[in-house]
């Protein structure tokens, strides 16, 4: 999308250009002051508008800018059209050593120091944008990693708490406390003990078993298919 704005910008600039060029050169010798005043005032209003449009950030409203700009430049009297160009080319091929007046390449200088900084400026414009999107997309992809951070820390602090309803886990690893009672380690992690040998059974590795608050208090530890079951609390 930049490439294209350049692109139209440039253009713009260029047509922009030429009007200023129309508008610059001077009349032939023999026309009075008021028109040397007029155009002199045009040239000044011009060359106002031309820095307004060219000091707009956004380069869809800067395009626009110099579009308008371009839709009201007048018309010269005295254009030629493309034949009559023409005849004045081979005219020029023929007096090759006449000169160029001074007020012509005052007027074509100061066209061409406008359009080049007009570029200059649509230049800098576009690195302003691109680092704007530069820093948006880093922005993103801080705010990105904000957010797997606090979702990982979530699912952490889920699996440290105990469950609220009846849930299933497979038994990572078994073991006995000095005192004969189990502890175990569940696939999320968390450590398990049983509380008393009341309800006492075997736990094996591997195998899935549920944990479901109990109505008074405290968790009970069973598996499907049995009545069994034996109080456990979160161990350390």
């Amino acid at each position: 999308m930049n490439k294209r704005f350049s692109i139209k910008f440039k253009g713009a600039v260029i047509a922009l250009a030429s009007g200023f060029v129309v508008l610059t050169t001077p009349v032939v010798a023999g026309q009075g002051n008021s028109q040397a005043n007029e155009r002199a005032e045009g040239e000044h209003q011009l060359a106002q508008q031309l820095r307004a449009c060219a000091r707009i950030d956004s380069a869809i409203e800067r395009l626009t800018c110099f579009d308008q700009l371009v839709a009201e430049l007048p018309t010269p009297a005295g254009a030629r059209g493309p034949a009559e160009q023409g005849q004045r080319g081979a005219g020029q091929g023929r007096g090759a050593n006449q000169q160029i007046p001074p007020g012509v390449a005052r007027g074509e200088e100061r066209s061409e120091r406008a359009q080049q900084e007009a570029e200059e400026r649509a230049a800098a414009a576009e690195r302003r944008a691109e680092e704007a999107e530069r820093r948006l997309a880093q922005q993103r992809a801080e705010q990105a990693q904000r957010q797997a951070a606090e979702q990982r820390a979530e699912e952490e602090e889920r699996r440290n708490l105990p469950p609220t309803e009846k849930t299933y886990y497979t038994i990572a690893e078994v073991w006995q406390n000095p005192r004969g009672l189990q502890r175990m380690r569940l696939d999320n992690g968390q450590v398990w003990e049983q509380i008393s040998s009341d309800g006492n059974f075997e736990i094996r590795e591997g195998e899935q078993y549920y944990i479901e608050p109990a109505r008074f208090g405290g968790f009970f530890l069973g598996t499907d298919g049995s009545n069994r079951r034996m109080r456990v609390r979160p161990g350390n």
